[in-house]
């Protein structure tokens, strides 16, 4: 049976809206272009920039659907004038001509940017996927105007339409996105989950207020994605997956955990092994040591417990009237 991020990817499992969180230590962009890349032929992509520069997500898209950016990154605080133009990003020029259509807003302002991406959504005459690469960023301008635009964009939403959004913000906020997402996808770094397993066996968990950041976190290869789906019977399925991407511009594929993080130590076993190689008399300042004949002798002394004794009583015991009564009625006051 396919996992539950491969069915989603693959457009097997129904998924109107598809939360990606992430943290510090594992970024979503990853998985979050992989799931836009999957996304029909016939869509038309809308990408809200709000974390990164339009002309650095652009060419990360793959796909020739028709495309259009809302930038909010560029102009976060209003200092130039909100504009809009239209460019060819096509790099073929016997190819059709794809017109890809940017509007400049600023960040502040996110009831304008609700109408502008409506206006995009009604203006495409087709199914549509739309990408927030970061909620984060409109959740710290306005918490109630950012969840008016996700409903706005949620009340065009048809069966065949999507959207996709990575959030990393305060928990009140997250937990809200996460009650109307239908799929939410947590992100954690392999290497810090192997590490939190190997400190969690030697019992040197620390707390989360004392918690860094390695070299080895936030790896564009690999991640460990719980998964939430909600699907339209009201069945809630949760499953853990993984991902590994073998270049940067590979494909991204679904793999169990364990091929991620490796074989975690079995703690049991382990521990028996520590305990049978470890020699509880060795730092002592006398010898408890035994000798050979002396544990011969030992083995071979016989304890009174364990002499083998033959029973010499029983009990009989032999049923009367009172004994004698039915089980559908033990009080014996119903019969007529």
């Amino acid at each position: 049976m396919a996992p539950i991020l491969e069915k989603i990817m693959t457009g097997k499992e129904a998924s109107p809206f598809i939360l990606v969180k992430d943290t510090l230590e594992q970024s979503g962009q990853v998985l979050g272009l992989e799931l836009l890349s999957n996304s029909p032929s016939d869509h038309a992509i809308i990408l809200v920039c709000a974390e990164t520069a339009p002309d650095r997500l652009l060419p990360l898209v793959k796909g020739n659907q028709k495309k259009a950016i809302v930038d909010c990154y560029s102009n976060p605080l209003g200092w130039v004038k909100d504009t809009t133009s239209t460019t060819n990003t096509s790099s073929n020029r016997d190819a059709p001509s794809d017109n890809t259509t940017t509007v400049t807003l600023t960040l502040r302002n996110i009831r304008k940017a609700t109408k502008v991406i409506t206006d995009l959504i009604t203006s495409q005459r087709s199914n549509f996927t739309i990408y927030f690469d970061s909620l984060s960023q409109f959740l710290i301008a306005s918490v109630p105007d950012t969840f008016n635009l996700l409903r706005s964009i949620t009340a065009l939403l048809t069966d065949a339409d999507s959207y996709l959004s990575n959030s990393s913000s305060k928990p009140q906020a997250s937990n809200s996105l996460a009650h109307i997402a239908t799929t939410l996808i947590t992100l954690k770094s392999s290497e810090a989950l192997r590490q939190d397993q190997e400190d969690f066996r030697k019992g040197t968990v620390a707390a989360k207020e004392f918690c860094y950041l390695t070299v080895d976190g936030n790896a564009w290869d690999s991640a460990v994605c719980e998964v939430e789906h909600k699907r339209k019977s009201g069945k809630v399925a949760k499953e853990t997956n993984a991902y590994h991407q073998g270049t940067p511009t590979g494909n991204l594929t679904v793999v169990n955990v364990w091929d991620v993080v490796g074989d975690l130590p079995d703690i049991e076993k382990m521990d028996l092994e520590e305990s049978q190689t470890s020699d509880p008399a060795a730092n002592l300042s006398f010898n408890l040591n035994l000798t050979e004949e002396q544990r011969k002798a030992k083995n071979d002394t016989v304890l009174p417990y364990l002499k083998t004794q033959e029973s010499t009583g029983a009990i009989y015991y032999e049923p009367d009237a009172a004994d004698d009564f039915d089980d559908d009625d033990p009080d014996d006051d119903l019969t007529i």
